[in-house]
């Protein structure tokens, strides 16, 4: 009944884009690409809440602020911003999608508020689940929405109907045993649909984003994960945990996640 219109980003943004997530362009609208795009964004883009903690800096989700944030100023961001400029990515590069809502399920048992997005994209009459936004595991594969389970990288994910109208997507922790990650609709959003979500995010005096300084990336070997003040770095079965005086933090920021912050600047608001 009515057309669904995200922005697009020119052909010279969309290769400077590529170039961040360290691809070439063209990239065609296959699924082999899609999960090429969606492995290279989680290992180059950090999911941050740099500008909300420390910076005290407003989160714009207007296309060209996303742009000029997460490609030209080679920071990251989290759920609201990544996959909002990710979705403008797949549009251009003739990708049919849309940015759907989400409930985030990981950890709890009660229904959580509609704090996330995620996309949906339409290939050869089906349909998949892709999120480069999740502050914590995430499918590094466009995952179909089928209940048959999926596996791709060494990771198992499958879609079920939560019987209500919602689906739920679940990750394999271990043989037979499957835990939720998020709650998503099959309904498309507009762009301009999510700020008052994350307006509202923000607004509670309880929010991650606000009271906790959190950087997460994955990378090809496993996951660099910091909260505070400690860094926990997998690779493959080994974990390490390294604890950052304030002094030490803003290097850390920029020599282990590769954010380009002004290190002069992170220090005043870290003291």
């Amino acid at each position: 009944m009515y057309t669904v219109e995200y922005d697009r980003l020119s052909e010279e943004q969309t290769r400077k884009y590529l170039e961040r997530i360290g691809l070439s362009y063209p990239v065609s609208p296959t699924l082999e690409n899609l999960d090429t795009l969606i492995w290279s964004h989680q290992c180059k883009v950090p999911f941050e809440n740099i500008d909300t903690r420390l910076l005290a800096c407003p989160v714009s989700l207007s296309s060209q602020d996303l742009y000029r944030k997460i490609v030209e100023e080679r920071h990251g961001g989290f759920c609201f911003e990544l996959n909002g400029l990710f979705l403008l990515l797949l549009q251009s590069l003739g990708f049919k999608a849309y940015a759907c809502v989400c409930r985030v399920a990981a950890g709890f048992t009660s229904l959580r508020a509609l704090t996330h997005r995620a996309s949906i994209v339409f290939l050869n009459g089906k349909e998949y689940l892709c999120d480069v936004g999740l502050g914590g595991p995430m499918a590094p594969f466009a995952v179909e929405l089928s209940p048959e389970p999926q596996t791709k990288k060494g990771e198992t994910y499958r879609v079920t109907d939560t019987g209500d109208g919602w689906k739920l997507l679940l990750r394999r922790e271990t043989e037979g045993t499957d835990s939720p990650v998020i709650i998503f609709a099959r309904i498309p959003f507009l762009s301009e649909d999510f700020t008052p979500l994350m307006d509202a995010l923000l607004a509670r005096p309880d929010n991650l984003f606000s009271n906790h300084l959190v950087i997460n990336l994955r990378t090809p070997e496993g996951y660099k994960n910091f909260r505070d003040d400690t860094l926990i770095w997998r690779t493959g079965k080994r974990r390490k945990e390294i604890r950052y005086a304030s002094k030490d933090i803003p290097d850390m920021i920029q020599d282990i996640f590769g954010l380009n912050y002004d290190r002069d600047l992170l220090a005043r608001n870290l003291s």
